[in-house]
């Protein structure tokens, strides 16, 4: 019961770090290199239009315009990112400390 709870506090941890680390670089971005973010910006609006086609029913077309928006296709973007850089260096500071 313990290593469940613990591998489950680990993974809650890992998500609450990455999704703080995304906004972190989305306004280290913002600030430094705001070109750099309004291409970013411009390039999830494209992503945005090529996801909500024309040709899509209706039914389905608007809850796609609800959820879908360019500022969560880009919040996803740097969430990623971040989630890979928490496990990358989650691993390089765990692979000395594992039993063989």
């Amino acid at each position: 019961m313990g290593l469940i709870f613990a591998r489950a506090t680990n993974a809650t941890f890992t998500i609450f770090l990455s999704f703080v680390l995304s906004y972190i670089m989305l306004i280290s971005m913002g600030i430094l290199w705001p070109e750099g973010l309004d291409w970013l910006v411009q390039r999830a609006k494209d992503f945005e239009a090529l996801i909500l086609r024309p040709d899509i029913p209706v039914r389905y077309k608007v809850w796609m315009d609800l959820l879908i928006e360019e500022g969560a296709i880009l919040l996803l973007f740097f969430t990623l990112i971040a989630r890979i850089i928490v496990a990358l260096v989650g691993s390089a500071i765990s692979a000395p400390f594992k039993k063989h």
